[in-house]
């Protein structure tokens, strides 16, 4: 017990780059017009920080339930837990304190956010002591994980979360989750080192990730139409990024984990951005164009 836990083995444990996923929390707002109301901002950052804590106990849970097979891992044997770095009281503790935090911050935004992140808990929870073994219901149960942000991101907002966006969120789950497993069927070669692989085939994976990849596009393309902005003009880069993310998971890259496969590729990245950027000005172009003049005028009193 005196041994020493380095802020490093922390980090690595708690799967920081996996924060990414959290981001879809703040989709709502964004798309809701809402990015201009300060008191929904700072809700929506607290509810980011909240899945950035539960989120991170439910990885230290897995490693503590894995931590036998993840040892014979050619990989995971180096992660803090199963390496022994970080002990297993210690991670417990660690888990209970994120579990409890994460909950605590989600209740301060409103009751219905906190029961969303329970729902994620416990979702997760099922997911690595059983559900993972289950084809089908595991792909399902990672496409979860992306809705329920979004859900929970919806319940700041007014309007909550709209038709459209909640199929093309969905569908887009399910792609990344079918894509993680294909990714994960391809980096290994065949080597089966999750039990669930067994079930899946090649051919019936090919097939769902397309379908999942198509479907994602639809939706996104009528979600854009019924927006009533010129937000359609950003469908031909949201198919790039879809086509670009295909692309890789095909190739086997990073195990087809959408964090991984996102911060690994520079293109990819530079394609999210534009995106993003794009997106912002198209939803807000009559209020910043609004408050131009005020910009200007302070601008030149500034000068």
């Amino acid at each position: 017990m005196d041994k020493k836990v380095s802020f490093r083995d922390i980090i690595t444990e708690v799967r920081v780059k996996s924060w990414l996923k959290n981001v879809l929390v703040c989709f709502p707002i964004v798309f809701s017009l809402e990015l201009v109301n300060l008191k929904k901002v700072l809700s929506t950052i607290v509810l980011v920080a909240a899945f950035c804590l539960v989120s991170s106990a439910v990885y230290v849970f897995n490693d503590l339930n894995d931590i036998e097979a993840d040892r014979k891992h050619e990989t995971k044997k180096y992660r803090p837990i199963a390496s022994g770095r970080i002990i297993i009281p210690v991670a417990v503790i660690m888990m209970v304190c994120f579990i409890i935090a994460g909950v605590a911050l989600s209740l301060s935004v409103n009751l219905k956010a906190m029961l969303i992140v329970l729902a994620y808990i416990v979702i997760n929870i099922l997911y690595s002591k059983w559900l993972k073994h289950t084809e089908l219901v595991d792909c399902f149960c990672i496409a979860s994980g992306f809705v329920l942000r979004v859900m929970a991101g919806g319940t700041i907002v007014s309007e909550g979360v709209s038709n459209w966006l909640f199929l093309t969120v969905v569908s887009m789950s399910l792609f990344m989750a079918f894509g993680k497993r294909k990714g994960e069927i391809e980096s290994r070669n065949g080597n089966e080192t999750r039990n669930v692989l067994k079930h899946y085939d090649k051919t019936f994976l090919n097939g769902i990730v397309f379908m999942c990849a198509g479907l994602t596009m639809v939706f996104y393309s009528l979600w854009t139409i019924s927006h009533e902005t010129k937000l359609v003009y950003t469908v031909p880069i949201v198919l790039f990024i879809v086509i670009r993310y295909l692309m890789l998971v095909f190739k086997g890259k990073s195990e087809g984990d959408p964090t991984n496969v996102i911060l690994s590729d520079r293109l990819l990245l530079i394609a999210a951005g534009i995106c993003a950027v794009v997106i912002i000005i198209i939803l807000y172009e009559k209020i910043l164009v609004s408050n131009l003049p005020i910009l200007s005028h302070m601008f030149c009193v500034s000068k």
